[in-house]
Protein backbone atom coordinates (compact mmCIF):
# COMPACT_ATOMS: atom_id res chain seq x y z
CA UNK A 1 0.00 0.00 0.00
CA UNK A 2 1.12 3.52 -0.88
CA UNK A 3 -1.72 6.46 -0.22
CA UNK A 4 -1.30 9.71 -0.98
CA UNK A 5 -3.51 12.29 0.49
CA UNK A 6 -3.72 16.08 -1.06
CA UNK A 7 -5.87 18.78 -1.70
CA UNK A 8 -3.58 20.16 -3.94
CA UNK A 9 -4.04 19.68 -7.31
CA UNK A 10 -3.80 20.94 -11.06
CA UNK A 11 -7.35 22.19 -13.02
CA UNK A 12 -6.56 18.91 -15.61
CA UNK A 13 -7.35 16.44 -12.80
CA UNK A 14 -10.84 18.15 -12.07
CA UNK A 15 -12.49 15.52 -14.84
CA UNK A 16 -10.62 12.50 -13.19
CA UNK A 17 -11.58 13.57 -9.09
CA UNK A 18 -15.98 14.23 -10.35
CA UNK A 19 -15.78 11.35 -12.83
CA UNK A 20 -14.41 9.46 -9.41
CA UNK A 21 -17.57 10.86 -7.76
CA UNK A 22 -19.72 9.43 -10.34
CA UNK A 23 -18.08 5.52 -10.03
CA UNK A 24 -18.90 2.88 -7.27
CA UNK A 25 -19.30 4.01 -3.79
CA UNK A 26 -18.57 3.38 -0.30
CA UNK A 27 -22.34 4.08 1.78
CA UNK A 28 -24.04 5.53 -0.84
CA UNK A 29 -26.99 4.17 -2.96
CA UNK A 30 -27.80 5.84 -6.09
CA UNK A 31 -31.42 6.14 -5.72
CA UNK A 32 -30.85 7.71 -2.65
CA UNK A 33 -29.61 10.77 -5.02
CA UNK A 34 -31.53 11.16 -7.90
CA UNK A 35 -29.62 14.50 -9.25
CA UNK A 36 -26.65 13.13 -8.84
CA UNK A 37 -25.23 13.43 -11.97
CA UNK A 38 -26.13 17.56 -11.78
CA UNK A 39 -24.67 17.98 -8.37
CA UNK A 40 -21.48 16.55 -9.60
CA UNK A 41 -21.54 18.85 -13.03
CA UNK A 42 -21.59 21.39 -10.29
CA UNK A 43 -19.21 20.65 -8.30
CA UNK A 44 -16.62 20.56 -11.40
CA UNK A 45 -17.79 23.94 -11.68
CA UNK A 46 -17.22 25.03 -8.40
CA UNK A 47 -14.09 23.60 -8.02
CA UNK A 48 -12.33 25.24 -10.89
CA UNK A 49 -13.94 28.20 -9.20
CA UNK A 50 -12.54 27.13 -5.92
CA UNK A 51 -15.96 27.66 -3.75
CA UNK A 52 -15.76 23.91 -3.33
CA UNK A 53 -12.50 22.19 -2.46
CA UNK A 54 -11.56 18.24 -2.69
CA UNK A 55 -8.96 16.11 -0.66
CA UNK A 56 -7.95 13.39 -2.87
CA UNK A 57 -6.19 9.91 -1.75
CA UNK A 58 -4.49 8.21 -4.32
CA UNK A 59 -2.88 5.26 -4.32
CA UNK A 60 -0.07 4.40 -7.03
CA UNK A 61 -2.13 7.48 -8.88
CA UNK A 62 -4.85 6.19 -9.12
CA UNK A 63 -7.97 7.82 -6.64
CA UNK A 64 -9.15 5.53 -4.45
CA UNK A 65 -11.19 8.77 -2.02
CA UNK A 66 -12.26 12.14 -2.15
CA UNK A 67 -14.07 14.51 0.17
CA UNK A 68 -15.64 17.64 -1.17
CA UNK A 69 -16.16 20.63 1.06
CA UNK A 70 -17.22 24.11 1.07
CA UNK A 71 -18.32 27.14 3.16
CA UNK A 72 -21.68 26.45 4.31
CA UNK A 73 -23.96 28.91 1.81
CA UNK A 74 -25.91 29.63 4.17
CA UNK A 75 -24.51 29.69 7.91
CA UNK A 76 -20.53 31.81 6.95
CA UNK A 77 -19.36 30.08 10.26
CA UNK A 78 -19.65 26.44 9.20
CA UNK A 79 -17.80 24.18 7.12
CA UNK A 80 -20.05 21.86 4.92
CA UNK A 81 -19.31 18.44 4.18
CA UNK A 82 -20.63 17.56 0.61
CA UNK A 83 -19.30 14.64 -0.18
CA UNK A 84 -17.37 11.43 1.05
CA UNK A 85 -16.35 9.03 -1.26
CA UNK A 86 -14.25 5.72 -1.16
CA UNK A 87 -13.80 3.06 -3.51
CA UNK A 88 -15.61 -0.16 -1.72
CA UNK A 89 -12.69 -2.61 -2.50
CA UNK A 90 -10.53 -0.49 -0.16
CA UNK A 91 -13.23 -0.61 2.88
CA UNK A 92 -11.50 -1.02 6.54
CA UNK A 93 -7.98 0.89 5.77
CA UNK A 94 -9.06 4.49 7.35
CA UNK A 95 -8.97 6.25 4.63
CA UNK A 96 -12.56 8.16 5.32
CA UNK A 97 -11.29 8.16 8.70
CA UNK A 98 -8.25 10.41 6.89
CA UNK A 99 -9.91 12.12 4.65
CA UNK A 100 -12.60 13.38 7.04
CA UNK A 101 -10.40 14.59 9.83
CA UNK A 102 -8.34 16.12 7.42
CA UNK A 103 -11.10 17.90 5.28
CA UNK A 104 -12.20 18.86 8.64
CA UNK A 105 -8.90 20.60 9.93
CA UNK A 106 -8.23 21.85 6.62
CA UNK A 107 -11.37 23.52 5.97
CA UNK A 108 -11.78 24.73 9.71
CA UNK A 109 -8.71 26.73 8.84
CA UNK A 110 -9.42 28.02 5.56
CA UNK A 111 -12.67 29.09 5.88
CA UNK A 112 -12.57 29.89 9.96
CA UNK A 113 -14.91 27.71 10.72
CA UNK A 114 -16.79 27.16 14.28
CA UNK A 115 -18.53 23.76 13.61
CA UNK A 116 -18.89 21.57 10.68
CA UNK A 117 -22.20 20.21 8.78
CA UNK A 118 -23.14 17.77 6.96
CA UNK A 119 -26.31 15.22 6.16
CA UNK A 120 -27.22 11.89 4.77
CA UNK A 121 -30.40 9.57 3.60
CA UNK A 122 -32.14 8.69 7.53
CA UNK A 123 -31.67 4.84 6.73
CA UNK A 124 -27.65 4.80 5.49
CA UNK A 125 -27.11 3.06 9.07
CA UNK A 126 -22.94 2.49 7.69
CA UNK A 127 -22.02 6.29 7.30
CA UNK A 128 -24.45 7.35 10.30
CA UNK A 129 -22.45 5.16 12.79
CA UNK A 130 -19.22 6.62 10.73
CA UNK A 131 -20.30 9.85 11.35
CA UNK A 132 -21.25 9.36 14.99
CA UNK A 133 -17.76 7.69 15.39
CA UNK A 134 -16.43 10.51 14.87
CA UNK A 135 -17.64 12.76 17.17
CA UNK A 136 -20.86 14.18 15.25
CA UNK A 137 -24.13 14.27 16.44
CA UNK A 138 -27.69 14.66 15.08
CA UNK A 139 -29.19 17.50 14.75
CA UNK A 140 -32.44 17.77 12.48
CA UNK A 141 -34.58 15.17 10.07
CA UNK A 142 -36.40 16.31 7.52
CA UNK A 143 -35.89 15.75 3.60
CA UNK A 144 -33.59 18.59 2.60
CA UNK A 145 -33.80 17.87 -1.16
CA UNK A 146 -37.13 17.04 -1.80
CA UNK A 147 -36.51 14.98 -4.46
CA UNK A 148 -38.86 12.07 -3.10
CA UNK A 149 -36.03 9.82 -1.54
CA UNK A 150 -36.72 9.90 1.74
CA UNK A 151 -35.39 12.27 4.90
CA UNK A 152 -32.52 13.15 5.67
CA UNK A 153 -30.27 13.56 8.91
CA UNK A 154 -28.17 16.81 9.25
CA UNK A 155 -25.16 16.01 11.43
CA UNK A 156 -22.96 18.63 13.37
CA UNK A 157 -19.70 18.73 15.06
CA UNK A 158 -18.55 21.63 16.98
CA UNK A 159 -15.62 22.62 16.08
CA UNK A 160 -14.59 26.08 17.67
CA UNK A 161 -12.69 24.48 20.61
CA UNK A 162 -9.71 22.63 18.43
CA UNK A 163 -10.20 25.54 16.45
CA UNK A 164 -8.90 27.81 18.89
CA UNK A 165 -6.49 25.91 20.35
CA UNK A 166 -4.53 24.51 17.04
CA UNK A 167 -5.02 26.74 14.32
Amino acid sequence: MNFTFTNEYPLSKLDEIVSYLLGPRLWIPRTDYPDFLDWAQKTHDELKKETKRALVAMENKEIVGVTIYQRHKKYSEALEIKNLTVRPDKRGRYIASFLLRNSEIEGAAEFKSQYILCDAKIKNFPIRWFLEKNKYQIVDKRDLYNKGSGEDLVYKKDFSKYFKANV
